[in-house]
């Protein structure tokens, strides 16, 4: 199982985490031409693995945390306008602001379009959002 972070604003301003929720997807606003990258890493998404929308506030230092799913469907299809994507169940939206440390901040990746989710507090945190254990209050965030 895997945790997996992913940006649903378009062009850097046309957020798209509306379409996501409705068409039960979570898509790559870029073709494969260009972002290669972001195409191989989709394709290592997997059923069962945990998804969450976010956006990052770089005046704050805060990741923001849109909504968590999980992968029901991990072929790579074509979802209208939104791009390629797999087929999620959403199980928790909302807006949930975390903090980021100097430390946590140092070699991020919360500005990319997608990533794999390493950091343990927020792993837990997106956990206990999908499951709706709390709302995520008592997850610390050091």
């Amino acid at each position: 199982m895997g945790v997996y972070g992913i940006g649903a604003a378009y062009g850097g301003h046309r957020d798209k985490t509306k379409e996501f929720l409705s068409n039960q997807c979570a898509c790559i606003g870029w073709n494969e031409t260009e972002a290669p990258s972001l195409h191989k890493m989709l394709s290592k998404i997997r059923i069962s693995d945990f998804i969450y929308i976010k956006s990052m506030s770089i005046s704050t230092k805060s990741l923001i945390i849109k909504a968590v799913g999980i992968v029901v469907d991990d072929n790579i299809e074509e979802k209208g306008n939104l791009g390629k994507g797999v087929t999620v169940d959403w199980l928790w939206n909302g807006k949930k602001e975390i903090p980021i440390t100097a430390e946590m901040y140092k070699n991020n990746v919360f500005n990319n379009t997608l990533y794999e989710e390493y950091l343990p507090e927020i792993q837990r945190l997106v956990l206990c959002l999908a499951l709706k254990k709390g709302n995520g209050k008592h997850v610390e965030l050091v």
